[in-house]
């Protein structure tokens, strides 16, 4: 049996143990006799794992705690932990190490994207198998979600990797869309796509740099703004961001 049914949210939410954000009794049933949802799930375990290691890294020394202002004026920040403890993490390392090969920096989506694209392995696509019918008529809904027609053909042209799925995220209530590419050896690459806050934005070419340290493509039509990123070949995304344009994906 092939596990389709459940996000990488709603997994993550699951082993976060926030079950107002996963179908739990769903996921549970499920797992009695899904091999494909319990290796996703392992996968995302371990994954979580290493990146709770991680965050206890960064976690301020009783010393540094104690030498912060007190008093009436002094500035109180808190975390805010909206969907458990990996969506914390994730904004941490992409709100304070994304590297720039430009002197430009990222906007508010990007750092999203980076963010969410860093917590990707191998493990995360390799065990997703669709028809060719199952990805159009999935593509056709994920599309239309930020007002694009894009046809499954464009998509399985691309050289060198192969499509995998769509879905849609959303981005300070916007809708953001998220597809999914693999290289041959396995390793993730997206494509995002969100329509421009700014009516008057004109198209932007595109630029090519490292975001938490993935190989990244940014440019704008003046309608929708989109990012390639995922891997370390530069050359690659390269090529497929250029190819992207050359299709006005």
């Amino acid at each position: 049996m092939q596990d389709r049914r459940f996000s990488d949210e709603e997994l993550v939410a699951y082993l976060d143990g926030e079950s107002e954000f996963a179908a739990v009794d769903q996921i549970e049933a499920a797992l009695q006799d899904d091999a494909a949802l319990n290796k996703r799930l392992d996968a995302l375990r371990i994954d979580l794992g290493a990146l709770q290691d991680s965050f206890e890294l960064l976690q301020p020394s009783p010393d540094a705690i104690a030498a912060l202002p007190v008093g009436p004026k002094a500035p109180v920040k808190r975390p805010v932990f909206a969907v458990g403890m990996a969506a914390c993490i994730a904004l941490a390392v992409g709100f304070g190490l994304g590297s720039w090969s430009t002197n430009q920096s990222p906007s508010g989506w990007v750092e999203y994207v980076a963010a969410y694209q860093a917590l990707y392995t191998h493990a995360t696509l390799d065990h997703i198998s669709q028809s060719p019918e199952q990805l159009r008529e999935e593509l056709g809904r994920v599309s239309a979600a930020v007002g694009k027609d894009i046809a499954l053909e464009q998509l399985t042209a691309l050289p060198d990797v192969e499509y995998k799925r769509g879905q849609v995220l959303s981005f300070e209530g916007r809708p953001l869309i998220q597809l999914a590419f693999a290289t041959p050896s396995g390793v993730p690459i997206a494509l995002c796509i969100i329509r421009s806050e700014d009516v008057a934005k004109t198209e932007e070419a595109m630029a090519t740099m490292r975001l938490e340290g993935l190989s990244s493509a940014v440019w704008s039509d003046g309608v929708h703004d989109y990012v390639l990123i995922g891997g370390k070949e530069d050359g690659l995304v390269r090529r497929m961001g250029q190819a992207l344009q050359s299709m006005q994906i």
